[in-house]
């Protein structure tokens, strides 16, 4: 008698066989702008991230989305994002005021799946001497 762990221990690597580990990625961050937990000096003009596969685009707009919001909760202005490829952008239509900045993102990875996250900036532009 098999016990339920063995089989499924079986069936497990059965699966990882048939289907290569890559076909689990849920879109990890390759890179973003600004940077993750930075302080910049100059107030972006875009803000984009990009992952390890090409990015999904449904019919619906909101499938892939970049929010921008300040350190009192108020949504910066930002175009509709763009996706190209493994990238998704979007301009931010407004002047930026020092302070903390909050990246909200979902974006469809090529597995089908959807992933969110939000990562953080800090603009603090440098001072005049």
């Amino acid at each position: 008698m098999v016990s339920k762990r063995v089989l499924a221990g079986i069936l497990l690597s059965l699966q990882l066989i048939i289907n290569p580990l890559n076909a689990y990625a849920h879109g990890d961050i390759t890179g973003t702008s600004p940077k993750i937990n930075s302080i910049v000096a100059a107030s972006p003009k875009t803000i984009f991230m990009q992952f390890d596969g090409n990015l999904i685009v449904l019919s619906d707009k909101k499938s892939n989305f970049l929010t921008l919001v300040d350190s009192k909760g108020v949504e910066v202005r930002l175009t509709d994002s763009v996706v190209t490829g493994p990238k998704i952008t979007a301009k931010i239509l407004d002047q930026l005021t020092p302070g903390k900045y909050k990246v909200n993102w979902r974006i469809v990875s090529e597995d089908g799946h959807p992933v969110k996250g939000s990562f953080l900036f800090t603009f603090k532009p440098k001072t005049k001497s």
